[in-house]
């Protein structure tokens, strides 16, 4: 018998020569491009504002495609499951990581199944990770949900397309939906759904467990009863297959975690599948008649801290968890954890909008709320900005009204360090070059302009420090060679010029000459005079308003200068503190190896490991699947060293900078992929053998 956990891969059966059944296929259901929903509320994110990354546009003139947020990126909204919305998403036109929007599909083809009906074939190589189709549907209420399953079941339908969106909302594709209803079961898949957070709702795909060939049959675990009443015989034919989908009892499958969340908790199927079959006579006293996961096991798992694996994987799951206890273990990883650069990558990935979410749930308890409160006092805390986007400092004010003392005292003093935090302004990203029509010079023009412009000097172009609204300041980036503006109090920037305060108008008498060298005229002015004069009027009235707003400009400039010469003046105070205190540290440090013969610096050596370590398990995890998570790790452990050898060799006092250049990063990465490729030689060659060598050992009929 084949142990459930060691599955082995066999030979995929390829369907090229099956007579494509799609336009057949398309007539048994409605056509769906996009859910449709019951209600506006179903299906909700949590996320009141959209979730933004930090890339930039990289175009690939080759190509001719913009590369940002990639599959080989370090896009934080990739990584966490989260796509970037529309204009929000400052990566430019193309950006990589709006699949679910502008519906990138993978080639596939209906067709007939000796025994299931249906089946989905793929049309092309389709690699490991990759997007393959939206499960789209009518995303309904747990309610018509129930009614729908008993109805069903008696107009005698076959099949059923049902798919647990979130607790209170399921994606019914029986009769409306897309291609992707026609994906069947598999005890042993190659594609698996994930839960994607795209905009304000949450959305279900369709996703390459590993490399698929042209031709095989796209499948994945249901892992949900979608059978109705009656339980249906699973034909999947893998070793492990479990015989039966369905039925009116929901089997322990259909319980099991999704892969996704059992690895955020650092737990594995096989384990849960043992602790269930050591458990299973006290099931009905653990369990919850409507519950969708097993309870009593996750409430057993004793959690670790996080490692620079884990972090995209526990924050991703806590984006989109609806089950209170699996809420608490990630957030019990999150309070164990105490490495400051492992905490520093959490604020990166949406740490504080994904705790506001969780703390706004209706279930959390003080326990819960106390352990969140601990995790934001120990993060660091470097600027306002991401506290200020995720609008968390507004429920920690809401939570510090709560009677527990605790609880008080721990919003109290987060409420405290972060009014004192500074907001850190950078340029706005540019979707097109700016204006720059603007020059901080005044063009010169001569007498025969001024002639040819009737007589009178053309007004000069406004300047864009000028006349700005309350609140709004004005910075020249010269790169851009552009003006951008800010606002501290709402913490907006923007390259257009905030609209300028309503001026009352000021009345300004045209000036007239002396009666006596009033040249005589005629008593009715001819109608250029009439023009001339008005226009005259106009230029005297335009330069008084400017010369008056020019004046209060002055003033606000001079006030602003002020109050920005006392906090840099409390800066200086703060970085010279901190300096006495730094320059103190080292003395001592310095008296204690006084006597110590010098070797190759060991913060230096520290330093380098710690700036590789952000970036190596990255460009390693693709491996996971194939050599598994401990080698993948020991890997990026020994091309850490690697390199932080190389470098100290270069030089051994020499302090790496904070984030490494794109040039830098390229040669880590043509390191990593030459190392990599050197250990999955062996790896494969050493894998060949054991099974040569199992084989052999295995008695012959």
């Amino acid at each position: 018998m084949t142990d459930e956990g060691e599955v082995r891969q066999k030979t995929p059966q390829l369907y090229l020569d099956e007579v494509s059944k799609t336009e057949e296929a398309l007539k048994t259901f409605q056509p769906l491009e996009k859910c449709w929903y019951q209600n506006k509320s179903l299906g909700s994110s949590g996320q009141t504002e959209y979730m933004t990354c930090d890339c930039t546009e990289q175009w690939d003139s080759v190509k001719g495609q913009n590369g940002a947020c990639g599959e080989d990126s370090e896009c934080i909204n990739r990584a966490t499951s989260v796509e970037c919305v529309g204009d929000d998403c400052g990566c430019g036109d193309g950006c990589q990581n709006q699949r679910f929007q502008r519906q990138i599909y993978e080639p596939v083809t209906v067709f007939q199944t000796e025994l299931k009906g249906y089946g989905l074939r793929a049309d092309k190589v389709i690699t490991e990770s990759s997007f393959i189709y939206e499960y789209i549907g009518e995303v309904i209420s747990e309610e018509t949900f129930r009614k729908r399953m008993v109805s069903y079941d008696e107009k005698k339908f076959k099949h059923f397309y049902f798919m647990m969106l979130k607790k209170d909302a399921f994606i019914d594709a029986t009769v409306k939906g897309s291609l992707a209803r026609f994906a069947n079961h598999s005890c042993n898949p190659n594609a698996y759904v994930d839960k994607w957070v795209v905009g304000d709702k949450l959305r279900m795909g369709i996703f390459a467990k590993r490399t698929i060939q042209k031709g095989e049959e796209i499948t994945f675990d249901y892992n949900v009863d979608r059978y109705g009443a009656q339980s249906q015989p699973c034909y999947c034919g893998e070793p492990n297959c479990i015989k039966f989908m369905g039925g009116k009892t929901q089997t322990d499958a259909a319980l099991l975690l999704p892969e996704g969340i059992s690895e955020a908790l650092g737990v594995s199927v096989q384990q849960e599948k043992q602790w269930l079959k050591e458990n299973k006579h006290l099931r009905t006293k653990q369990q919850k008649s409507k519950s969708t996961i097993n309870e009593q096991f996750v409430k057993d798992i004793q959690v670790s801290p996080l490692d620079d694996f884990d972090v995209t994987k526990v924050m991703s799951s806590l984006m989109k968890s609806q089950d209170l206890p699996i809420t608490k273990k990630l957030i019990e990883r999150i309070y164990l954890t105490n490495d400051d650069n492992i905490n520093l990558s959490i604020v990166k990935v949406h740490g504080y909008k994904t705790l506001s979410t969780v703390l706004q749930s209706e279930d959390i308890d003080d326990e819960l709320i106390i352990k969140i409160l601990k995790i934001l006092n120990k993060w660091p805390k470097l600027t306002r900005n991401k506290i200020s986007s995720s609008k968390i400092e507004d429920k920690i004010k809401d939570i510090s009204s709560s009677e527990n003392e605790e609880i008080q005292l721990l919003c109290q003093q987060l409420l405290d360090e972060w009014s004192k935090l500074q907001m850190a302004y950078r340029i706005p990203k540019l979707s097109q070059k700016p204006n720059t029509s603007y020059s901080r010079s005044i063009r010169s023009h001569t007498p025969e302009e001024d002639t040819n412009n009737g007589g009178y000097e053309q007004p000069a172009e406004e300047d864009p420090t000028a006349n700005l609204p309350e609140g709004w300041q004005a910075e020249y980036s010269a790169e851009h060679e552009a003006y951008y503006y800010y606002n501290e109090v709402e913490n907006i920037t923007t390259w257009e010029k905030p609209s300028p305060p309503v001026q009352s108008p000021v009345k300004i008498e045209s000036p007239r000459k002396p009666r006596e060298s009033r040249e005589p005229r005629d008593s009715t002015p001819s109608f250029n005079e009439a023009k001339l004069a008005q226009l005259e009027a106009e230029r005297l009235q335009q330069a008084k308003m400017m010369q008056f707003n020019e004046v209060q400009n002055k003033q606000k400039m001079l006030l602003d200068l002020i109050n920005q010469n006392h906090k840099q003046a409390e800066q200086r105070r703060a970085l010279d503190k901190l300096k006495q205190q730094s320059e103190a540290k080292e003395k001592a440090k310095e008296k204690a190896k006084k006597h110590k013969k010098p070797s190759k610096p060991q913060n230096v050596e520290k330093l380098w490991g710690t700036v590789f370590a952000k970036y190596i398990p990255n460009f390693v995890k693709k491996h996971e699947s194939e050599i598994g998570r401990d080698n993948v790790k020991g890997c990026a452990r020994d091309i850490v060293k690697l390199l932080t050898d190389k470098e100290l060799a270069k030089d051994n006092k020499k302090v790496p900078p904070t984030e490494l250049e794109n040039v830098k990063l390229k040669k880590i990465k043509d390191f990593t992929k030459s190392y990599m490729e050197k250990f999955l030689i062996k790896y494969r060659s050493k894998h060949r053998r054991d099974e040569i060598s199992n084989d052999n050992k295995k008695p012959k009929m």
